[in-house]
């Protein structure tokens, strides 16, 4: 057990330490030198032997003994470091919390983190920065100046679930394991795998961000080919301890036959193991692990996740996130976003201070806080210019900053894809949003390097603009025009013909057009409005199983109908048999059963 960094333990600042804890700091620190290095461990030894008020929240003298003790081990360790480790000082003055976004060492929360000679953890074991992955939530111990990028000293991954599906909501686009619900959205990045081919029982592994209902957005998914153990991390409320029981979430926990690690209350973070996982809705833990983490005073905490809770106080105001409460004061710095739009439910990303004294302030004064803002378009196109922190689709620009993701999935397929990587006449997926005029990329996905010019392409986002009379629109800036080939549907899923279309068009609308290039303008080849009532709207990507007739079998587990109105891509009705992969668009009717409209066969090589 890492007990210099009392990670089985509460938060623990190192100016607060119990009377009995210094002896037990210092001897931890020859276990400190398995996991670092004797070098960095002589410097931590060596500033505390200059600089004895670094731990000034200790009262030697109240335990005598003890203290000639730790004195004396202090003594000893120090004649073992040489002149020339007092100039390694790597003590972690900084810990970040959130998703890794790209590579070349680790970005997190907008932040570069070297990682060179970095201890990775994963799931509890030794790993490598190899096995870390867009997406994964990571907590970062690290030593951070004002003129270098921070260096990581442990990246540690914790997977929030491993387990086997138990349900997925199509409509919703969310899935259930271990009776907690998860759902993707944009924020999510999947691995070898997308939603649409996921099935009840499949074994997966994934991050997410706990939701202000207790619900979860999933970051990170992937599959598993099997686990020999159920996991599950959350933060702990609802805590009995004479019954032994605890909730995540919605989720009881029992932990009355389970070896617990560390002290377990209100508001800790936990990870459970469990061999059998869920009896009568509960969770049978054999596991409890409390997941702490190291707060420096006067250091920073970043923290990013999603706002559960704001609350008035007479400082300022409130906002809990990840467990923690964090005050927004008139000093607190808006990097994007404003207090005035702040909202529980809201994707935040913020850096705060570490107080003296917890139980006196019990919460961390915000120092900058950027509030993640909606997608307003996403789209696949073929890069036309790049400029310094921008690129080109169709006319528009897209801009980057340091919390942009990345993600290859071009031939070349680069772990440390980022901007520079980017070339003129790649194709790339891109979700943005708009800041003072600017688009700024939250997800850059390169699909393909040299793309063929004249395929078709897809827009889905707001329109800013309508011109009736020469039947076009725009989306976010990109001029889309219409011509009777073009096919239209209306907000209710009808379709119309284009005066009717533009009759029923309004600003901000949101519309999914499929486009293509003539003569150097873009025209709509399918334009459709998005609207609540296309909510229960699904896509399925997979083989054909329980085949009975065109009218009943099963995608992925789930019952799909077709009727006289589905059309048929590629392929018609009667090539409909076990075994065929297809992919299916319709809706989720009163039933549940997902109502075919279109279904297209998809030669393997495609898939």
């Amino acid at each position: 057990m890492d007990q210099s960094y009392n990670i089985l333990a509460k938060e623990t600042k190192v100016d607060s330490l119990p009377y009995l804890q210094l002896y037990g700091y210092i001897v931890s620190l020859f276990q400190f030198t398995a996991l670092y290095s004797l070098k960095l461990s002589c410097a931590v030894l060596v500033d505390l032997g200059k600089n004895p008020k670094l731990f000034s929240g200790i009262v030697l003298m109240q335990h005598r003994f003890t203290a000639i003790a730790a004195v004396a081990s202090l003594s000893l360790l120090l004649s073992a470091c040489s002149d020339d480790d007092e100039e390694v000082v790597l003590t972690p003055n900084a810990t970040s919390s959130g998703i890794v976004s790209g590579f070349g060492s680790v970005y997190v929360n907008g932040l570069r983190y070297v990682t060179k000679d970095s201890s990775i953890i994963g799931n509890g074991s030794e790993s490598s920065e190899e096995a870390l992955k867009v997406g994964m939530k990571v907590v970062i111990k690290a030593n951070q100046s004002a003129d270098n990028d921070p260096t990581a000293l442990e990246v540690k991954y914790l997977a929030d679930a491993i387990g086997r599906i138990d349900a997925i909501d199509l409509a919703a686009t969310s899935l259930s394991i271990l009776g907690q619900t998860y759902f993707i959205t944009s924020v999510t990045q999947f691995d070898e795998v997308i939603f649409n081919e996921l099935r009840e029982g499949m074994a997966i592994e994934l991050s997410a961000f706990e939701n202000a209902n207790g619900s979860f957005t999933v970051t990170y998914l992937t599959t598993k080919d099997d686990f020999s153990e159920h996991q599950l991390s959350g933060t702990v409320s609802k805590l009995k301890t004479r019954e032994k029981s605890f909730f995540i979430g919605s989720l009881v926990v029992n932990y009355g036959d389970a070896e617990v690690q560390g002290t377990l209350y209100d508001g800790s973070t936990v990870s459970l193991k469990s061999d059998i996982g869920l009896v009568s809705n509960e969770f049978i833990a054999d596991e409890v692990t409390v997941q702490g983490m190291l707060l420096v005073v006067g250091g920073t905490l970043t923290v990013a996740g999603f706002v559960e809770d704001i609350n008035k106080v007479e400082a300022g105001t409130v906002i809990e996130l990840d467990g923690r409460n964090f005050l927004l004061t008139y000093e607190s710095d808006f990097s994007q976003g404003d207090e005035e739009n702040l909202r529980v439910g809201d994707q935040v990303s913020l850096v705060a201070t570490v107080i003296d004294s917890e139980l006196q302030s019990p919460y961390y004064p915000i120092k900058n806080i950027r509030v993640e803002l909606a997608n307003e378009i996403s789209l696949e196109g073929i890069v036309e210019v790049i400029a310094d922190e921008s690129f080109t689709l169709f006319g528009q620009a897209f801009s980057v900053d340091n919390y942009t993701q990345y993600e290859d999935d071009s031939e070349q397929d680069l772990r440390y894809f980022n901007f520079a990587n980017i070339a003129i006449g790649d194709r790339l997926a891109v979700d943005a949003y708009e800041v003072d005029g600017l688009l700024i990329s939250r997800n850059i996905e390169r699909q393909e390097t040299g793309a063929i010019e004249g395929d078709s392409h897809d827009i889905e986002g707001v329109v800013d603009s309508i011109d009736s009379t020469l039947a076009r629109f725009s989306v976010k800036g990109i001029n889309v025009l219409t011509n009777e080939q073009t096919e239209f549907e209306n907000a209710v899923g009808s379709d119309v013909d284009q005066a009717t279309f533009f009759n029923t068009l309004k600003l901000n609308d949101e519309v999914e057009v499929e486009i293509i290039e003539i003569g150097g303008d873009w025209f709509a080849l399918e334009v459709e409005i998005d609207s609540a009532e296309k909510d229960n709207d699904v896509e399925l990507l997979g083989t054909v199983e329980n085949y009975i007739s065109r009218f009943n079998f099963t995608v992925n587990g789930h019952q799909v109908m077709t009727n006289i109105q589905t059309e048929f891509d590629n392929g018609s009705a009667s090539d409909l048999a076990n075994g065929v992969l297809i992919e299916v668009e319709g809706r989720i009717d009163s039933n549940g059963k997902l109502i075919a409209e279109e279904i297209e066969f998809i030669e393997p090589s495609e898939s």
